[in-house]
């Protein structure tokens, strides 16, 4: 059995905290765990810092999985795991198998990590990208979660009106990043039939993908299936059409005297300049760094104030003070 993860530690919260306190605490702590914001040699290890805290949040932030993480406890968890699989629910008899199975709404396949779901014993998967949860996660949760790219749950809803008979649509969920570099991407239909679909570049909300004869069956042919793409909300980024937006910090002494700082972009982070006298809220525009080359990314600067200071710090600005 995978060991028990303490999700409230790793986002450094109490197990009382508040959804806008978790959501607060994941924004502060993604910005620093992000592997794009450390050197190329150490980016493994930052990789599996922020596959943690992504987890910690993707159960913390949804009031269902919280509850059910909640319920579980380290305890349970720890009886179960030392049981070999039998476990007693509180006030309950003790039972084999997984306690958890009623919590499992869906169940993983393929062997690339998240590459893949089964619902309704119809099998949706795309190897595009992963989200990576542990071993942990998948003994509670089994697929509840998100962070891979497969079908939403419409699919195979009626086409719009004026499409032809036999064409159907479905949502089609990505991630921020995939979206954003595009690519081919591997989609298991309900029909068993695999198909490679090529995502442009920088596709956005709402982008209808045809793949023609792919639709129900009729008369006179197959209908059309039209994948409308969906992009799933991120953890540092909020999206609006082609552009991009996201908090970045400046110490005191950069917002004052000028100088430069790295903005987090999906392309990997860039060296922007920060102009003297910047005031907390000011806006930076960074051309062509948004979903597609069209979009830009704006950048709010929050200046960050210190928590704790050295006595020379101490001194610098209580000198500044009486400058005033």
């Amino acid at each position: 059995m995978a060991d028990y993860k303490d999700y409230y530690k790793i986002l450094g919260v109490s197990k009382n905290a508040s959804e806008a306190e978790i959501k607060k605490a994941f924004k502060s702590m993604a910005r620093k765990y992000h592997p794009d914001m450390h050197p190329e040699s150490e980016k493994a290890a930052w990789t599996e810092k922020f596959k943690d805290l992504n987890e910690a949040y993707t159960v913390l932030s949804d009031k269902q999985k919280r509850t059910i993480y909640d319920q579980v406890g380290q305890e349970g968890y720890q009886n179960y795991a030392r049981g070999g699989g039998a476990s007693r629910p509180r006030g309950g008899a003790s039972y084999g198998g997984n306690p958890y199975q009623n919590y499992q709404q869906y169940t993983y396949t393929g062997g690339n990590g998240f590459d893949g779901f089964q619902n309704g014993g119809a099998q949706f998967s795309g190897g595009f990208s992963g989200g990576d949860f542990s071993d942990f996660f998948q003994s509670i949760f089994g697929g509840m979660g998100g962070g891979f790219g497969g079908f939403g749950q419409n699919f195979g809803r009626s086409a719009a009106s004026g499409q032809a008979a036999g064409d159907v649509e479905a949502e089609l969920a990505l991630n921020l990043e995939d979206a954003h570099r595009g690519g081919n991407m591997q989609l298991t239909l309900p029909n068993g039939r695999t198909v490679t679909v090529k995502l442009p570049a920088g596709v956005g909300e709402g982008k209808k993908i045809k793949l023609k004869g792919m639709g129900n069956p009729t008369r006179s042919g197959n209908g059309d299936l039209y994948l409308i793409i969906k992009i799933r909300p991120h953890a540092m980024y909020r999206l609006e059409g082609d552009d991009l937006y996201i908090p970045v910090t400046v110490m005191p002494w950069t917002a004052a005297l000028g100088g430069t700082n790295f903005v987090p972009t999906l392309d990997g982070p860039v060296k922007v300049k920060v102009p003297a006298g910047t005031h907390n809220g000011k806006k930076l525009k960074l051309s062509g760094k948004g979903l597609s080359s069209k979009g830009s990314l704006y950048v709010t600067l929050t200046i960050d104030v210190p928590r704790t200071l050295t006595r020379e710090q101490k001194d610098l600005f209580a000198r500044l003070a009486q400058t005033e």
